[in-house]
């Protein structure tokens, strides 16, 4: 068996052959048992996997696929980054109370004087003596 009949197997199981190549391919099967073997092989392995073909791919799946594309509502980009961090929003609340209070309990940093913003952001009035504690 040699590439050509190869390529003339998987015209005939594709059904790309005109009446008259189908009939000599048979023929030729007709007349040689190894090409008749690998031709019943060929088929049995077609048949297993049109069986096992998945049921999303039967006829018309594009026309499906389209319309199921046209139904859905657009969505934005703001829309697609809250729910991507959705999750994260607790984790980040949690994170920035922890952080606030810690700052709070440090408010010497800023001063006694400070507001609550200011103890909270450590919002550091830029000074000489303030440039030396954050060196710290």
């Amino acid at each position: 068996m040699n590439e050509s009949d190869r390529i003339e197997m998987m015209r005939a199981l594709a059904d790309e052959m005109s009446i008259e190549e189908r009939e000599a391919f048979e023929r030729v099967l007709a007349d040689d048992p190894v090409l008749r073997a690998e031709w019943a092989s060929l088929q049995g392995v077609e048949g297993l996997l049109h069986k096992s073909r998945a049921e999303s791919f039967r006829p018309f799946f594009a026309v499906r696929v389209a319309r199921r594309i046209e139904g859905a509502d657009e969505e934005s980009l703001a829309d697609a980054l809250v729910w991507l961090f959705r999750p994260l929003a607790p984790v980040v609340l949690v994170l920035a109370v922890f952080l606030a209070l810690s700052n709070w309990n440090e408010r010497e940093l800023v001063g006694e004087e400070a507001s609550f913003l200011e103890a909270v952001f450590v919002a550091v009035p830029a000074t000489v003596e303030a440039a030396y504690v954050m060196d710290m």
